[in-house]
């Protein structure tokens, strides 16, 4: 008899997980729009909720082991989380979409908390609050830059603050022939005198080494300020400082009475306006642009916008001369604006192809514009053949147009889903057909919510830091299949089990192995490595069920109500942590009707059982 009810455990466990390889082979024949892939998991979810609230909760209720369920399902719910965050970071946060942008924003946040920890030199953030620093940490942006790349120049509008996450960074004095006089290290900020006074940079900062930097946007933390009453009064006692005193008098030259004059009408521009000193020195020429908007060309993010638009572009844009020789920007350099010829002329080279030839651009062409779209690297390098002025568009300026220009997220909206962005992506940028349509895809959806454009070259990198993501990933997936294998072997014991539950669980599997198997895809992995993967999980089901129906054999009631609230407490946390949010953030609002959906199949199955 016990021989018999252990195959029939390992029987019934393989049946309701085979709907995992299946999931994975169909993945290589069908990938369902982001619409249909969320209600499939959502209907999925619907259905192993009514599972479980039938068929495993239900029985421990009927027994009148409300306590040691709840007990149960309490210590389940913690496990689950607990071992799901040892997975996901070592990479297992790949199998979802959307645990994999939970954990990205997640980790960039801790990043950030750290470096703000240390940050001991500027001392008006220690004025934040818990959510100001929540909000200001929203607005931080990590970019890497290769060795040799200029985070400004002498005179560059001082439109950020940096802050050192890793690698050195060197400060160059103009005064002294572009002498070094300070590297920064781990935590260490820079660009903070000019970012705080809104005067034009006095030095030159450049990567010593491969670095990775944060970013604060000063149009972002102005708007913090204007909001905070601590950070007024902290600005304040700042602007009274000896060291802004004498910073003015070094770094541009005033005089003493020039100094104390500038710091007099800063106090009362503050004491008035609730907010930072104004950039100055900056130089726009926005009527020019104004005219000349529909002209531009190669990437036509302006064209047929109406005037009041291309106003409002213009008032963000910063103009800025060029010498003969100087370079724009360096091959694989991230790109972080785009430049728009005015007057002059402007070749692009690949320096690693000596036989490509030079592309010569001239007035009103766009240049820097496709790889600051995808927020990835230059796959060319641009320097002026003549001297040249351009507009610059700052990429922190463009997300802010984005937020206040409808007219122009809807144009760029409608440039991302043009076929040249699909073309550069995989030809310049190498990512594969999938990786390209799916970058594509949340983008526009991004734009269409109001969040930022995410950062090609970003999403790969967090991926490519994941090197055991394949077993991560396998792990995390037989976490979300543990609980569902042991209750099926030990509530053999008892009562014969639903086929509402062995429907849920199979409607719940099809769509995680189905869109996990092509998020892995995406990722690299091959289709035979995925179908051994989801092939062992159902083999691993159909032993763990029967591994539950010996271990509890001869267990007390209270023991079998306990497990049941186990699995269920884990079921319901992965549901409520993994696959609805996956499902929201791919479908959209069609997921409370499809969940509503699963639910009654499962009550179907039941009333049929």
């Amino acid at each position: 008899m016990a021989d018999t009810l252990i195959f029939s455990a390992f029987v019934i466990g393989i049946v309701s997980a085979c709907s995992l390889p299946l999931g994975a082979l169909t993945a290589q024949f069908w990938q369902p729009s982001d619409r249909t892939a969320g209600a499939l998991v959502a209907f999925g979810g619907g259905a192993l909720l009514a599972a479980l609230t039938i068929d495993m909760v239900a029985p421990a209720f009927g027994r009148g082991h409300y306590y040691l369920v709840a007990a149960g399902c309490i210590l389940g719910g913690l496990l689950f989380i607990a071992l799901n965050e040892i997975v996901n970071n070592y990479g297992g946060f790949l199998r979802k979409v959307s645990t994999t942008v939970y954990h990205l924003r997640r980790q960039e946040h801790r990043r950030f908390k750290h470096i703000l920890s240390h940050l001991g030199r500027i001392d008006i953030f220690k004025a934040l609050a818990t959510e100001e620093f929540k909000a200001m940490a929203d607005l931080m942006i990590s970019r890497e830059y290769p060795r040799g790349m200029p985070f400004y120049q002498f005179n560059d509008p001082a439109d950020a603050l940096y802050i050192v996450e890793d690698g050195e960074i060197r400060l160059l004095d103009p005064q002294r022939g572009m002498q070094a006089f300070e590297t920064l290290k781990r935590n260490d900020a820079f660009g903070r005198m000019a970012f705080l006074t809104g005067r034009s940079h006095a030095t030159v900062a450049v990567a010593h080494t491969d670095a990775t930097v944060w970013i604060l946007p000063r149009r972002g933390f102005a708007q913090l300020v204007k909001n905070s009453p601590a950070l007024l009064r902290a600005m304040h006692r700042w602007l009274l400082s000896e060291e802004l005193f004498i910073y003015l008098q070094q770094r541009h030259g005033m005089t003493a009475d020039d100094a104390r004059a500038w710091v007099a009408q800063m106090v009362e521009h503050l004491d008035k306006e609730q907010a930072l000193p104004p950039l100055s020195d900056i130089e726009r020429n926005e009527t020019q642009f104004i005219d000349c908007a529909n002209d531009i060309h190669r990437l036509p993010v302006f064209n047929q916008l109406s005037v009041d638009a291309i106003t409002v572009i213009a008032s963000h844009l910063v103009y800025k001369q060029y010498p003969r020789g100087k370079s724009f920007y360096q091959k694989d350099e991230q790109a972080d604006r785009m430049f728009i010829i005015d007057q002059g002329e402007v070749s692009l080279l690949d320096p690693d192809d000596i036989n490509a030839k030079s592309k010569i651009l001239s007035n009103h062409a766009t240049f820097g514009g496709l790889s600051f779209l995808t927020g990835s690297h230059h796959t060319t390098s641009a320097v002026a053949t003549q001297d040249t002025s351009v507009w610059v568009l700052l990429k922190y300026e463009f997300n802010e147009l984005l937020l206040q220009v409808p007219e122009l997220e809807k144009q760029v909206a409608r440039i991302l889903q043009q076929k040249e962005i699909e073309t550069y992506l995989e030809r310049k940028q190498h990512f594969d057909t999938g990786k390209a349509i799916r970058w594509i895809n949340t983008a526009v959806k991004n734009i269409d919510s109001g969040r930022l454009i995410p950062a090609a070259d970003e999403m790969a990198s967090k991926i490519r830091e994941s090197k055991g993501a394949p077993l991560a990933i396998w792990l995390g997936i037989l976490l979300d299949g543990v609980p569902e294998s042991l209750v099926i072997g030990a509530s053999l014991l008892y009562h014969d089990i639903s086929l509402a539950l062995i429907a849920g669980l199979f409607l719940s599997n099809y769509p995680e192995a189905l869109f996990s198997s092509i998020g892995m895809r995406q990722q690299g992995m091959t289709y035979l490595r995925i179908g051994v993967m989801w092939t062992s999980l159902m083999l691993f089901t159909g032993i763990g069920a029967a591994l539950g129906n010996l271990f509890f054999i001869d267990a007390h009631p209270f023991a079998i109500s306990i497990v049941e609230g186990l699995a269920a407490g884990a079921m319901l946390t992965m549901i409520a942590q993994t696959m609805l949010p996956e499902a929201y953030f791919k479908g959209g609002s069609v997921i409370g009707f499809a969940t509503l959906l699963g639910f009654l199949a499962a009550l179907f199955f039941k009333s049929i059982s």
